[in-house]
């Protein structure tokens, strides 16, 4: 296996250096029968004194294809229908009779987000209580939808809240439990859980967070957030075990092959991710997807207070490569570039 470029991915680190920017990044990479994990930090900063490979974050977004596959192995036992309205599971949800499971995890339903409410980021950045289930939906104006279910794309954090509470009700249990039962247990995923209350973010790795100081110092994250204001869940690993759930996922460990083909399928997202790394870029079920130059892609990005991350999955010749990186600083794009450096030094010719 060839060893990663941890000198590119420092000397990337020392010439981003904004407000928003990391410090230190922890890395994992999973090429042939390897998992390498490590630590890639400024040249300036001595790397141990910030984190080591064993680090915990919060992977944000990155959780969309966790709840994705909860959904997926509800599925495959014949709880859950794809096709199915979300209503027959959620009541008293706008529009549940009109809006199917996979829409909402393909971002098809048209539901709103609250991404672009200021008042949600005064109330986030105020350190006030994070708003109910009912709340978020009254806020984001849930009934007025953007474009008749199927008939667009939209990202949606209400879609996978809906889905957060589709799991909870089908199970009759947690959505942090039922992640738990069906996908970290299962993989031996012992440093992944779900963070619920403040408390939980006592042992996660922050940097400081520009986000939660607006216009002031950036502040620290543990002692000013509640993951609350993430109503769709928030996974909790570290870069190694994130990988091996990515990895794992595609190898067919979770559920059956047919169901993974249906997780691919994806509907175009257009100019709503251009990016120079992806080509072609669409959504599947809790997945972006698109080609890539070093071969199709597929995994998801994330970022919040304190922590950007990327999960990239590539199908590659011989032998499939999962990349993940976590960083402490809050640009999603870093942690995209940093997981491409991995992804363009281990699969170039000998």
């Amino acid at each position: 296996m060839r060893i990663p470029a941890i000198k590119q991915v420092q000397s990337y680190l020392d010439r981003e250096q904004g407000v928003r920017s990391a410090r230190a990044a922890s890395i994992a990479a999973r090429y042939e029968s390897s998992l390498l994990a490590f630590v890639a930090s400024r040249s300036e900063l001595e790397t141990a004194s910030l984190f080591t490979a064993q680090a915990r974050f919060p992977a944000y977004s990155i959780s969309k294809t966790f709840t994705a596959a909860a959904v997926l192995r509800l599925v495959a036992s014949g709880e859950l229908q794809l096709d199915a309205p979300i209503g027959r599971w959620v009541p008293d949800i706008p529009h549940g009779d009109r809006i199917t499971v996979r829409q909402c995890l393909q971002h098809t339903s048209g539901l709103p987000d609250y991404g672009d409410l200021a008042e949600y980021h005064t109330a986030v950045r105020r350190g006030e209580r994070p708003w109910t289930f009912d709340e978020f939906l009254a806020r984001t104006h849930a009934e007025r939808l953007l474009f008749e279910p199927g008939h667009g794309w939209h990202y949606s954090n209400i879609g996978y809240m809906l889905l957060r509470r589709l799991i909870e009700t089908v199970r009759g249990a947690s959505y942090g439990a039922v992640l738990k039962g069906e996908i970290f247990d299962p993989l031996g995923l012992c440093n992944t859980a779900v963070p619920e209350t403040p408390a939980d973010l006592g042992d996660l790795t922050f940097g400081p967070s520009p986000y939660l100081g607006g216009d002031g110092e950036a502040k620290e994250v543990r002692s000013s957030y509640d993951p609350g204001w993430i109503p769709a869940g928030v996974v909790a690993s570290t870069a190694a075990e994130v990988s091996i759930f990515c990895h794992s996922l595609f190898a067919g460990r979770l559920f059956p092959s047919v169901l993974l083909d249906r997780m691919c399928e994806k509907v175009p997202v257009g100019s709503a991710a251009s990016h120079p790394m992806f080509i072609d870029p669409g959504y599947g079920l809790g997945l972006m997807i698109a080609e890539s130059p070093c071969g199709p892609l597929y995994g998801h990005t994330g970022s919040g207070p304190g922590c950007s991350a990327a999960a990239f999955h590539f199908r590659t010749g011989r032998y499939p490569l999962t990349v993940v990186a976590f960083t402490d600083g809050e640009e999603t794009r870093q942690a995209e570039h940093i997981a491409w450096i991995i992804c363009s030094n281990l699969t170039a010719p000998d």
